[in-house]
């Protein structure tokens, strides 16, 4: 849970960003799938991005990690980030 919670706040770091205005639409499709799509659809949103084989497997280990979460504690990290990133604070 803690892994998970880092990466949460990681990826929130991203989206809440002052020097940008926009989320990248690819990132969200990655941070969509590794929550609730298929390891198959992680990795199809992953080869947008061109990554070297570490990285995409590092991706890969992670969606399998967060694979292992029950579905309550994944919907509630979602519930997390998407209530963070409407906030005025990322507005």
């Amino acid at each position: 849970m803690k892994l998970t919670v880092t990466l949460a706040l990681v990826i929130l770091t991203l989206f809440c960003s002052p020097a940008s205005t926009e989320v990248c639409s690819g990132l969200i499709e990655v941070i969509k799938n590794l929550f609730v799509g298929t390891l198959s659809s992680y990795e199809a949103a992953l080869e947008t991005f061109n990554l070297a084989k570490d990285e995409k497997d590092s991706g890969i280990q992670t969606k399998m990690l967060v694979d292992t979460l029950p579905q309550k504690a994944k919907d509630s990290i979602l519930k997390f980030m998407d209530k963070i990133i409407k906030s005025p604070q990322c507005a």
